[in-house]
């Protein structure tokens, strides 16, 4: 596998796509997710085509499965409806009707969602699920966002959670966060956090990233795949649930249960304070049962493994920094 990062851009893809509906016609968010490759993606392109991203752009022409109007950039439902009338499109109760009559799907793509799945397919080969190392030094990793810029932040921590060093650096975004594909959204800033930690001579031991493992619906979250490109030691900690089934009713801290999905354990929920939970899985040279030991540790007295932390506050206060806060 390439070690750098092939990072499409969906933005002119969608203004090519929607730019090619015709006057007259319509399709629909579902329609222009299944173009990209991924029907999961309608989220995304409907919050896309509401944003500044769309200006200019026949957004109008956007609707929904059911054929209700949207609404583009700059304008309201009823304004979109009026635009599709004065096109010929019959709307009835801001609905287009019949919504065959108008409809319009087969765009030319390359279908790029379906790309990256392909190569996620291939991360998720070539995890090695096996005990971590002896851990005597934690890289930990955490992102911010200030406007289209990311602020990726290193903490470098000894074995108890104490912190040695740290670094942040600053990347253009090149992809918007859309569910699954959190992995092309943050690793480029991730890998160039990594080179200016291994140019300082910071090589930990393992790496403890804000996000999912194996626990991902094609077993490859932005930890197994930064651990594959690198062929290094990660974990994933998340604080939300992505995927898979886990009975946390009735937890005590410290007490862990597994994360199953398709009958395979992939994780481990986490309870590591009254109000918190995380969720923990391997991400490329380590295994469930040592992961969760290695975060256990961590989590004695804190509900967030203190290098996570230290990322999280270091990342955050690099924003607020550039926004000029």
């Amino acid at each position: 596998m390439e070690t750098e990062l092939r990072v499409p851009d969906l933005a002119r893809t969608l203004r090519e796509l929607v730019g090619a509906i015709p006057a007259g016609k319509v399709t629909t968010y579902r329609a222009l997710a299944e173009t990209l490759g991924d029907p999961g993606a309608a989220p995304f392109v409907a919050s896309w085509l509401a944003s500044t991203e769309a200006e200019g752009l026949p957004g109008h022409r956007v609707v929904y499965a059911s054929g209700a109007v949207g609404r583009a950039w700059g304008g309201t439902q009823a304004e979109a409806a009026a635009r599709l009338a004065a096109e010929g499109v019959r709307v009835a109760g801001a609905r287009v009707d019949p919504l065959a009559r108008y409809f319009v799907w087969n765009f030319p793509t390359d279908r790029p969602l379906a790309r990256l799945q392909e190569e996620q397919a291939e991360v998720a080969r070539r995890v090695v699920l096996a005990p971590l190392p002896a851990v005597e030094t934690i890289g930990a990793l955490d992102v911010a966002y200030p406007d289209r810029e990311a602020v990726a932040a290193f903490a470098l921590a000894d074995r108890d959670g104490e912190i040695l060093d740290h670094l942040t650096v600053r990347a253009p975004v090149t992809f918007p966060y859309i569910r699954t594909y959190l992995a092309y959204r943050e690793l480029p800033p991730y890998l160039a956090a990594i080179a200016e930690a291994d140019a300082r001579g910071w090589r930990p031991d393992v790496y403890l990233v804000d996000g999912n493992g194996i626990l991902h619906p094609r077993r490859a979250g932005i930890a197994s795949h930064l651990g594959v490109l690198l062929d290094r030691p990660t974990v994933g900690i998340a604080k939300g649930h992505l995927c898979g089934h886990a009975n946390t009713a009735g937890m005590t801290i410290g007490e862990w249960r597994p994360v199953v999905l398709d009958d395979d354990t992939v994780g481990a929920a986490l309870r590591t304070d009254r109000n918190r939970t995380l969720f923990v899985s391997p991400g490329h040279r380590a295994d469930l049962e040592s992961a969760v030991e290695l975060v256990q540790a961590l989590t004695e007295k804190t509900a967030l493994p203190p290098p996570l932390q230290w990322a999280h506050e270091l990342a955050t206060e690099a924003a607020h920094a550039a926004r000029g806060g």
